[in-house]
C-alpha cells in the first residue's frame, strides 16, 4: 500500500512539473534608439512635465544606473522634451529624430502617477523599447504603472546590447 501511494504521488508530481509552462519575460524593441555611442541618453527640454521626465529617468536608472541623464554643457543632447496641445489620441510621442512631445491636451487631466507613467514610457521609446503588454510601463496605453515589469527589463536588456 505504501509503495502504491508513493508511486501515485511521484507520478502526480512528475506530471505537474512536466506539464507546467515556465513564465518567461519577452523583449519588445524598436528598430531605432536615441542612446549615444557612450551609452548615454542625455536629455533637456522646456516641458511643463520635466519633473515627471526626471522621475521617469530615475525609474529606468534604478535598473541600469546612469544611462539616462540631464544634458550638460559638456554633453551632446540626445533628446529634447517639449509640449504639444493636440487632440491626437496620444499622451506622449517619441521620434527617432530625438524629440519627445508630452501632450498637455490629455496630461492636464491626468494624475501625477499617470504623468510619470507617460514620461517613463516615452523615455522607454528613446531607449529603443516598443509597445508591449498592458501590464508593463511600455504597454500601449497610459496607466498608473510606474514600476518596471519583467518585460520592461528584458526589453531594456535586449535594446542595451545595441548601444
Amino acid at each position: 500500500m505504501i509503495k502504491k501511494t508513493l508511486l501515485t504521488a511521484l507520478t502526480v508530481a512528475s506530471l505537474t512539473f512536466a506539464l507546467s509552462v515556465p513564465a518567461f519575460a519577452k523583449s519588445y524593441i524598436t528598430s531605432w534608439h536615441l542612446v549615444d555611442s557612450g551609452k548615454h541618453l542625455d536629455y533637456a527640454g522646456d516641458s511643463i512635465y520635466m519633473s515627471h521626465i526626471n522621475t521617469g529617468a530615475s525609474i529606468w536608472n534604478g535598473y541600469k544606473s546612469g544611462v539616462i541623464r540631464p544634458d550638460t554643457i559638456s554633453t551632446i543632447e540626445d533628446v529634447y522634451v517639449s509640449d504639444i496641445n493636440i487632440a491626437n489620441g496620444n499622451t506622449g510621442l517619441t521620434y527617432p529624430s530625438g524629440k519627445i512631445e508630452m501632450n498637455k491636451f490629455y496630461l492636464k487631466d491626468s494624475t501625477s502617477t499617470q504623468r510619470t507613467n507617460t514620461a517613463t514610457h516615452e523615455l522607454g521609446h528613446a531607449l529603443g523599447l516598443a509597445h508591449s503588454t498592458s501590464s508593463d510601463i511600455m504597454g500601449p496605453s497610459q496607466t498608473s504603472i510606474t514600476t518596471l515589469s519583467a518585460n520592461d527589463k528584458e526589453s531594456y536588456d535586449e535594446s542595451y546590447k545595441r548601444y
